[in-house]
């Protein structure tokens, strides 16, 4: 037998890791065992350890590889919409709707995140995997502190509190979405959605 390259390895890995996404997206992780992950990836137990030693550090590696949505959104914006923060802040949440909402792997990482996974031990908090992959509270203050140095949104804005109401108002829009995506056309309806926090951002600047 041919000895694996590195590629061949991290071709491997890279398989069992999108392999336990859909698995715990889909019957959760708690329920979902190394033995699940190894047979649906056609793989033996064996392979699946010299990997991963366990669920945990799966689990953790498969958000380490994540990519922070925001950043990369903005990365592809106008040049010209960075320089307005309130309108940089709308098109980075009306994108990242857009994006959870037409692609297959995020959706699967949310429903992990929201749905699926009861979190515990060593495994990444909820807290911890939602800062690093799509809602960072630091990047946050700073274009809201924007905001109000440029007459955006109201100088007497509680910035610590508005943030909360802005995780609150979008977790609790993703979760229902996740459940009942029949109910709202996420990709179509995203701007609507964003206008509507911004109309209440904004209100008396």
């Amino acid at each position: 037998m041919a000895r694996k390259t590195k590629a061949d390895a991290l071709k491997t890995r890279q398989h069992l890791i999108d392999v336990a996404i859909t698995l715990f997206a889909k019957n959760g992780v708690s329920t979902t065992t190394l033995a699940d992950i190894a047979d649906a990836a056609g793989m033996t137990r064996g392979a699946i350890y010299w990997h991963f030693d366990s669920k945990t550090s799966l689990f953790n590696e498969i958000w380490n590889i994540q990519s922070c949505i925001s950043l990369e959104i903005r990365r592809k914006l106008s040049p010209k919409i960075l320089d307005n923060d309130l309108k940089l802040l709308r098109e980075i949440m009306i994108e990242t709707l857009r994006f959870i909402s037409s692609d297959r792997r995020q959706y699967e990482l949310l429903q992990i995140l929201y749905h699926t996974c009861e979190f515990n031990g060593e495994m990444y908090s909820e807290r911890e995997i939602r800062e690093r992959y799509w809602f960072n509270r630091e990047r946050m203050k700073k274009i809201l502190r924007n905001c109000i140095s440029k007459g955006q949104i109201p100088v007497n804005t509680n910035i610590e509190l508005t943030i909360t109401i802005i995780h609150g108002y979008f977790s609790g829009i993703i979760k229902n979405w996740l459940m009942q995506p029949e109910n709202l056309n996420l990709y179509e309806q995203a701007p609507d959605v964003v206008d509507s926090l911004i109309l209440m951002l904004t209100k008396s600047a």
